[in-house]
């Protein structure tokens, strides 16, 4: 049969993620003919203290063999989450438990947000480059669009770019699309920098003044490091950090966080949906936990972790070394072979331009990424983050020296 599946279901196949079969057959010492992954953003600089911390905790019990204390994380990981991020992000007014909605990792905090703060059809404005996944995050199942804010020669992290942001909802307007929501992932992914705070509080002035919704992505929060190439580098700002009063109504500021990247379990499955003053936004989401609520033995898991302020403390702070002294390698390997990049302090990864050293200048991302899979090395173009100019793309730098190489050398012999 032709289609023996529904038309839905004939667009969602077409959208399947292209990065399975890399991870069927990853690189490592004792399979030298895998593929060496150094495209998905996997912070494997801290397994080992993760694995030894997870493993020493006390096995399941009872309750975490239950649906828990419902579908929107238990009372012990709210009060946990709570009790982390307040020291971490600093908020502004102090996190309590009624706040959140923990979710099986971040991404469904997102699409949380687009079942409940749009309809079918609406749109969130994301400035590029971006992390196009939101496009499916969005798309695929609540029927969000996203609407890119093309930047040109401007700072995308800076002041002018919220004037962009606006220009382009006033278009939209005028074109009868309905704008709900501004989406910010900061620290920027692929980037890997953070918005000042007066950029921050540009945006709740314009989201106040369109009466639209702020969603701040902010799963690399922690993930910020020292470069010493950097004199006066950019530090984290969380939204919730923001004395919102005379900015914009609190009900339409949202938070999103994570363990995934900060901690380095993708696995684990831990997201938290955070707004401080929309308890109907919230409700919202819990109507729909069953279809995102986290497994009880994760939300055990993490709920000891982010309890215990000595164990996040080392591990934060040895995070940031690793990704500091990655960071410097993967950048003088791009020296060192004539490889642009752009300087950043935070997230996982490094751009770089590889169109500047290929023979042929008009050779397509497309051509480089088939030559890298040749030489069986995975990265990530800049057209999976809307990028503006072709050939950059990102490296993922979270991973031990030994696979660094590897990638990086496959990634030069694939070129020249």
């Amino acid at each position: 049969m032709a289609n023996n599946i529904s038309s839905r279901g004939l667009t969602l196949e077409a959208r399947k993620p292209a990065f399975f079969d890399v991870l069927n057959n990853l690189w490592d010492r004792s399979n030298p003919d895998g593929i060496v992954n150094i495209g998905l953003a996997e912070n494997a600089l801290m397994q080992a203290e993760m694995k030894s911390y997870i493993n020493l905790q006390r096995g399941a019990d009872s309750h975490a063999l239950t649906y828990g204390d419902g579908f929107t994380g238990s009372k012990k990981l709210k009060e946990a989450m709570c009790h982390f991020l307040n020291r971490q992000f600093q908020p502004y007014r102090p996190l309590q438990p009624s706040h959140m909605c923990i979710t099986a990792g971040a991404s469904n905090a997102i699409e949380n947000s687009a079942w409940a703060l749009c309809d079918p059809g609406d749109y969130v404005l994301v400035g590029r480059p971006y992390w196009t996944t939101f496009r499916s995050i969005f798309g695929n199942r609540a029927g969000v669009n996203i609407l890119e804010v093309t930047m040109g020669d401007i700072d995308p992290m800076g002041l002018a770019a919220v004037v962009r942001f606006e220009e382009l909802a006033e278009q939209a307007t005028r074109e009868g699309k309905r704008v709900k929501a501004i989406l910010l992932c900061s620290p920027n992914n692929p980037l890997g920098r953070c918005y000042p705070e007066e950029v921050l509080k540009s945006y709740m002035r314009l989201c106040q003044k369109l009466g639209i919704h702020l969603v701040s992505d902010e799963l690399y929060g922690l993930s910020v490091w020292n470069n010493p190439a950097v004199n006066d580098p950019t530090p984290f700002t969380s939204v919730l950090s923001i004395d919102t009063e005379s900015l914009v109504d609190p009900q339409l500021v949202h938070a999103v966080w994570g363990l995934s990247k900060d901690f380095g379990a993708t696995g684990l499955r831990i997201g938290v949906l955070i707004s401080q003053s929309n308890s109907q936004f919230l409700n919202a989401c819990e109507s729909i936990s069953l279809f995102s609520f986290p497994s009880s033995l994760a939300d055990k898991a993490a709920a000891s972790l982010l309890a215990d302020d000595a164990f996040t403390d080392s591990f934060i702070s040895a995070n940031r070394t690793r990704l500091s002294e990655s960071y410097q390698f993967v950048t003088g390997f791009c020296q060192a072979n004539g490889i642009p990049y752009t300087h950043s302090n935070a997230g996982l990864f490094v751009w770089i331009n590889l169109r500047a050293i290929v023979k042929d200048p008009k050779m397509t991302d497309e051509v480089i990424l088939s030559r890298m899979r040749l030489e069986k090395v995975y990265l990530t173009s800049g057209s999976t983050y809307a990028s503006e100019e072709p050939g950059w793309f990102r490296v993922v730098m979270a991973h031990p020296r030994h696979v660094l190489e590897e990638g990086l050398n496959r990634m030069l012999r694939a070129l020249r």
